[in-house]
Formats: C-alpha cells, sequence, structure tokens
C-alpha cells in the first residue's frame, strides 16, 4: 500500500542579477577633514562638509567628477595628509569590502616607482579578492617656472619602460582634469565601451587651462607630445569649441591588448560576471564531459557576453552593445580531467574610429 506525497522545492540556478561594479569609483587624495576615513560619495554630496571648505587636491577633483559625471555618479572617498601611505589607505577599503571599477589617485606621482607601485597593488587585489580594479593616477602640471617643452622633458622618465596595463597616468595640465575624465568615464548616457574621447559626449567642464612661463597656452602640440609619451591628456578640435579629452592610455606594453581603458573595461566586467556564474558550477554534475554537459556549459557561461552584446534601436538608429554577439566558437570548453575543465571565452569589441579622413571631389 501507499499514500499519495508532494515535495515541492525551490531550485537555485544561479540565474539572478549580479551587483554591478561598475562606474563605481574610489578617490583618494589630499584633504584636511576626515583623514583616512572611508567616505561614501554621489552627485549630491557636500564636499565642503566632508573635506573642509578650504581648497585641497581631493576636492578639486571631486568637483570635477561630480560636474563631468551626472546624476547618479557614485563611490568613495578617503582623504589623507601628505605622510600619509596611499598603498595602506587602499588596503584598508578592500579590508572594508570597498568595491570600485576604478581607483583614483589626486596626489601627483613623481616617479616610475610610484606608478608601478600602483600595477602592483592593481594585481595584488585581484589575486586576493577577486576584484578587476583599474587606477588613474595624477602626474604634476606646470611648476610655475617651467613652459610647455620643460613639462614634457620633466615627465618623460614617469612612463619611460613601464608596463602598467592597468594604470593610466593623467598631467594636470589644466588641474582637475584627473576628476573630470574620470566623471565622463562615469556617465550613463554613455557605454562602458565607449572612449572619453568620444566628442557626442559633449565639452568637458574643467578649470580654465593655463599659460605657461613663457605666456604660451596649452595646445594640441603639448598635449599630442604627452600623449604619444602615453600619458592620458585633454585636447582641441578646430571645428569645436571648448575642451575634450583623447584617450585614456593604459601602460600596457607596445602591441598589448589593453592599451585603451575601454577595451579593460568591457573585459573586465565579463571577467566578474563569469567569475560568479563559474562559481556557481562548482560540483554541478550537469556540467560534464558529455554533449550535453559541453552544451549546458556553454549556455550558462556564454550568457553574460550574449547579455552585453544587446543592442537598443531608437527609430533608424542602432546604438550598439557593449561587445559583438558571440559565436559558436566564443567559448570552448576542455575537460583536462574529471574534475578540471578548462574554458576560453572570446570577446570581440565593436570599432569605432579616431581618426577620420575625408575626401571631397567634383561630380562633374
Amino acid at each position: 500500500m501507499a499514500q499519495g506525497k508532494v515535495s515541492v522545492a525551490t531550485l537555485q540556478t544561479g540565474s539572478g542579477a549580479i551587483a554591478e561594479v561598475e562606474r563605481t569609483v574610489l578617490f583618494i587624495g589630499e584633504a584636511p577633514k576626515n583623514n583616512g576615513s572611508i567616505q561614501p560619495i554621489n552627485a549630491q554630496s557636500d564636499f565642503d562638509a566632508l573635506f573642509d571648505e578650504t581648497d585641497s587636491p581631493l576636492k578639486t577633483q571631486l568637483q570635477a567628477w561630480q560636474r563631468n559625471g551626472d546624476d547618479l555618479v557614485s563611490g568613495y572617498a578617503i582623504s589623507h595628509t601628505s605622510d600619509d601611505n596611499v598603498l595602506s589607505l587602499i588596503d584598508k577599503a578592500m579590508e572594508q569590502d570597498v568595491n570600485p571599477e576604478i581607483i583614483v589617485i589626486c596626489k601627483p606621482a613623481t616617479g616610475k616607482a610610484e606608478v608601478e607601485s600602483y600595477q602592483a597593488k592593481n594585481l595584488e587585489i585581484q589575486s586576493k579578492y577577486a576584484r578587476y580594479v583599474r587606477t588613474l593616477v595624477a602626474v604634476p602640471g606646470l611648476d610655475g617656472t617651467q613652459t610647455w617643452a620643460d613639462l614634457i622633458t620633466a615627465l618623460q622618465p614617469i612612463t619611460d619602460g613601464v608596463v602598467a596595463e592597468r594604470v593610466a597616468v593623467v598631467p594636470l595640465l589644466i588641474g582637475d582634469e584627473l576628476g573630470g575624465v574620470v566623471g565622463r568615464l562615469c556617465k550613463r548616457s554613455v557605454t562602458i565601451a565607449d572612449s572619453p574621447m568620444r566628442t557626442k559626449t559633449g565639452a568637458m567642464s574643467l578649470l580654465t587651462a593655463p599659460v605657461d612661463s613663457a605666456g604660451t597656452p596649452l595646445t594640441n602640440a603639448t598635449t599630442s607630445a604627452l600623449d604619444a609619451l602615453r600619458f592620458s591628456c585633454v585636447q582641441y578640435y578646430t571645428s569645436l569649441d571648448g575642451t575634450y579629452f583623447g584617450d585614456v592610455n593604459m601602460l600596457d606594453a607596445n602591441g598589448g591588448d589593453f592599451q585603451q581603458i575601454e577595451i579593460g573595461r568591457v573585459l573586465d566586467m565579463a571577467a566578474r560576471q563569469v567569475h560568479v556564474k563559474a562559481t556557481y558550477e562548482i560540483k554541478n554534475r550537469q556540467l560534464n564531459n558529455s554533449p550535453t554537459g559541453i552544451a549546458y556549459g556553454k549556455r550558462k557561461l556564454s550568457k553574460p557576453l550574449f547579455d552585453m552584446s544587446k543592442s537598443i534601436t531608437i527609430g533608424e538608429d542602432r546604438f550598439p552593445g557593449l561587445i559583438d554577439a558571440p559565436t559558436e566558437d566564443s567559448i570552448s570548453l576542455t575537460f583536462l580531467n574529471e574534475k578540471h575543465v578548462h574554458i576560453v571565452l572570446k570577446i570581440k569589441p565593436i570599432d569605432s574610429p579616431n581618426t577620420i579622413t575625408v575626401g571631397i571631389m567634383l561630380d562633374s
């Protein structure tokens, strides 16, 4: 004999939303107030109340971030004194579960060893916390006695021979462009796949550009020379009023894949998403060395790529996703043994030109 029984269970599939890290920033800079304290900040924050009413390097960059971002920018800021160790403050933030996409160092670096120390810290964070972080570091602008040519000569050793694909250096030629470009990278009207060079994002809101000791204004001659040395700088266009930005140049090796920040941002987003999805598949027997098991793994782990490739159509215009849609060979699974599977995913960014050449001819 038997009696009827019904049991209902809710199943965990790991298909839920993953917390967004993208556009979250951590500013670290000198200011008189709340030193060493991690302060949540957003577009509505009162930086005078948080970091004192006097001018400071931290507040200068935060105000530019606020102006050049939008009403949804958010993140954290840590003020410090001139004697504080910035790397220790980064460690403190990581230990307190601050998880930024970009760390912004407002204290100008004066040597390549400092730049390399930030790269080492980024790699340490990745190894210790599985967090994919990029760091934008200020370097000095004019000291009051220099010409623009003198400044180029003084800055050149800072990036010479450095390989740091997770670090970019921004000379303070105007004074607040570091915060300005970070605000631009955080805007929701563009995607993380868009370059800060994109002119349709609009002109930047920055301080007035200075003149050098010879009375010469800042021009593209200076910014182009610094860009060639892998610094990240503002730029100007003869046909557009206002100040714009060039590429944010990551200090990747010559020929490396990650020389522009937007490429790395897209891959880091995919890495964060896939890391969570892969964790859910540990000891899941649906993922196994059989045609159905491999098909299951491909479907589960490529889902973030399909989500990132979704485009939006408004009228006749199509706005592309972050990447091209994955194809059959965009993911491969190889079982090395019964306990270890090796997975490779390929991501194809969408091209956008930074050089446009137009020829006009007479149709006679």
